[in-house]
């Protein structure tokens, strides 16, 4: 495919403009087409962005106006199984945002829907964009990491003065796609088989159903992860900590920096202690190859998460225009989704081990 992607975005909340206006930095492979919600304060931002933005009411509008060749669905996460699955039948690919599924039922009605469909459907997780992810990656590939026997991962962002939004009752170790998905790009064919979690519940007495929720988990090769999720504690975040634990080594990632602790770097470090490498730090840094034409746009659009929005939206486009594979598929986002599923039903019965299953076990 030669021509403009037509791309449409199924909701206008603060992380749907903040899409649409991503789509408007990549002028020259695709064009935001339409945009959809049902806030008509809402959509009057959505239709400030570009003159002539076809404007909908509803997200089933905008899949039957014929205006698109693509959507990303920023809508709740309720309904995100709902409208992929009506935009795969349609033949409108799907940037399909995180959690990818709100149960296993739907899990097992998305992977058929996306086996069986022409469409492409990519699991939108920024977080394989970041710059922390891909650096480890890069240490895994030169053989600095070693076997991995322990993982500590955390997402702390403290969202205790934020109502009406979605995640006021919502079981935060479902989630887990930011801290679970770039763990499993490192353990690559591994996938996590058994989960114990619990929560504090509303300890705090600030009206969030869970002010945090702590997961054990184990793979299939026996790598334990620790999984914390934490939106209704003081914080100063938000925050993506990841710490490994290797046979090299000690490897901690956060937003700003990765400290590395290795047996092949020790003649590096002074006294032996830690190599620090430091990343995209401040929300306007953004790695030093990706190059924005509009500065003031990118901006708007809140820098993409240090540019991660638009690594992966690049990356969708590129795809569908040139037959390519699904940069994160179906089956990359059901097994970064599934463990929080199954952590969040541990919790509900205080701990309880869970075996965790997915639609091709």
């Amino acid at each position: 495919m030669t021509k403009k992607l037509k791309i449409g975005v199924l909701g206008c909340g603060p992380r749907g403009l903040q899409m649409a206006r991503i789509v408007m930095l990549c002028p020259e492979a695709a064009e935001l087409c339409a945009v959809s919600d049902p806030n008509p304060v809402q959509l009057e931002k959505a239709r400030a962005l570009r003159e002539g933005l076809q404007c909908f009411e509803s997200s089933d509008a905008l899949l039957e106006s014929g205006l698109v060749d693509a959507v990303i669905t920023e809508i709740p996460p309720s309904v995100h199984t709902e409208y992929t699955v009506k935009a795969l039948r349609r033949g409108i690919h799907v940037l399909g945002e995180i959690p990818a599924v709100n149960s296993l039922e739907e899990g097992n009605l998305l992977w058929q829907t996306v086996s069986s469909a022409k469409a492409l459907y990519m699991c939108a997780s920024n977080p394989h964009y970041r710059s922390k992810t891909l650096f480890l990656l890069k240490l895994a590939e030169m053989g600095l990491v070693g076997k991995t026997g322990y993982i500590e991962t955390e997402y702390m962002h403290d969202m205790t003065g934020m109502r009406d939004q979605w995640r006021q009752n919502y079981e935060s170790c479902r989630y887990c796609t930011h801290s679970l998905g770039p763990v499993l790009a490192l353990l690559k064919d591994d996938e996590f088989v058994s989960v114990s979690c619990m929560s504090t519940g509303d300890c705090f007495g600030n009206g969030f159903a869970h002010n945090a929720m702590s997961a054990l988990l184990r793979t299939r090769n026996n790598v334990v992860v620790r999984f914390l999720t934490a939106f209704a504690m003081p914080y100063c975040g938000p925050a993506h900590t990841t710490v490994i634990h290797t046979d090299r080594g000690i490897i901690k990632l956060h937003n700003d920096k990765a400290l590395v602790y290795s047996k092949d770097l020790r003649d590096y470090a002074t006294d032996g202690s830690f190599i620090e490498i430091p990343f995209t730090a401040g929300a306007t840094a953004r790695p030093y190859s990706l190059k924005i034409a509009d500065e003031k746009l990118f901006a708007a659009a809140g820098w993409g998460h240090n540019g991660s929005d638009n690594a992966m939206l690049l990356d969708f486009i590129d795809a569908i225009r040139n037959g390519k594979p699904s940069p994160i598929g179906i089956k990359a986002g059901l097994a970064m989704t599934y463990p929080g599923i199954f952590a969040a039903e541990s919790a509900r019965e205080g701990g309880a081990l869970k075996t965790i299953t997915y639609p091709w076990s």
